[in-house]
């Protein structure tokens, strides 16, 4: 047995995981989720701004607090779109890493797309676990379509400049303004010698808009893993979701039953993703899982982890 953590900087979110590895089994210890914003304002300035850079220091700092408390065998801590794109990238690792030991680790597109599909297949049942494979993770920044089509060959991604923080401020709550842009930029990147999608494609879904429309569907009051795992979203309940998003304040949506902290300002754009993908990719329900980028962070990071059984 042994004890890993893995830390995943979101454009919208920071999250921690510690978990005990053993015998291809994954045993959380510790969990925490901190909305930063890290990404605010980077669309318009290309640049991290200075209190973003200072809130996504203290959350740092708070989890390297909890990871000394477990001394894990592996750590491993990455960033995605919002580091990824920023100008002044180079100052905000080193002042991360001043202030907190981290060395964080910004993944490509591509990287991202891998360790999102690594942590969702992982927490499969055996029974989802088939192929052809197509997984959408849906972030604050962008969002990761990948496609697998045995186990044994490589899959296949693209990463794109979708993310529920940029659109929201660009497009604020006007859905269809929204629609229009996801659905350009769908027509763009998804063209036919892609091969990322065939007609009725089962398409799993991961990430936080996922996740708390999955919680929303479900009437949750507060988030159960247990119950937002393996959910179904279909075609007809996302579309009443996002016509209900779409009739709420800001505030109250961040004050529905069930959604996390700083969700409510961001949900809106991110259902919208998340129906034109499957309008796109799918026309089927979607899968929503719990496990994704974080859960793939954690497992690779530590060599002795299992991988998900070939089935």
């Amino acid at each position: 047995m042994v004890t890993a953590c893995g830390i995943d900087m979101g454009s919208n979110s920071f999250r921690l995981l510690v978990a005990e590895l053993e015998d291809g089994r994954l045993r959380p210890l510790a969990c925490e989720l901190v909305t930063v914003r890290l990404g605010e304002g980077l669309g318009k300035s290309g640049l991290l701004a200075p209190a973003a850079m200072a809130r996504a220091e203290t959350a740092l700092a708070g989890f390297a607090a909890r990871v000394a408390a477990f001394s894990p065998g592996s750590l491993r801590v990455c960033a995605t779109h919002a580091v990824r794109r920023a100008a002044n990238q180079k100052d905000f690792l080193a002042g991360v890493r001043s202030r907190t030991g981290f060395t964080v680790e910004v993944l490509s597109g591509e990287e991202e797309a891998s360790l999102a599909l690594r942590g969702v297949f992982f927490a499969l049942p055996p029974e989802q676990r088939r192929y052809p494979f197509l997984l959408a993770d849906v972030g604050g920044g962008s969002s990761e379509i990948i496609r697998q089509n045995t186990f044994s060959s490589p899959p296949r991604s693209v990463s794109l400049p979708l993310g529920a923080v940029g659109l929201t401020e660009e497009f604020g709550s006007d859905p269809e303004a929204i629609r229009r842009r996801v659905r350009a930029l769908l027509n763009q990147a998804l063209e036919p010698e892609a091969n990322l999608s065939e007609p009725g494609s089962f398409l799993v879904v991961s990430g936080g808009t996922a996740t708390s429309l999955a919680a929303l569907s479900l009437g949750l009051v507060s988030y159960e893993a247990r119950l937002v795992q393996n959910y179904l979203l279909t075609d007809t309940e996302l579309g009443r979701l996002v016509n209900r998003l779409a009739s709420l304040s800001r505030d109250q949506r961040e004050a529905l039953p069930g959604m996390g902290q700083g969700r409510g300002g961001i949900i809106l754009a991110g259902a919208v993703i998340l129906q034109e993908l499957q309008r796109t990719l799918a026309g089927q329900p979607l899968l929503v899982s719990d496990a994704g980028l974080l859960e793939g962070i954690l497992l690779s990071g530590e060599r002795q982890a299992s991988c998900p059984q070939r089935v």
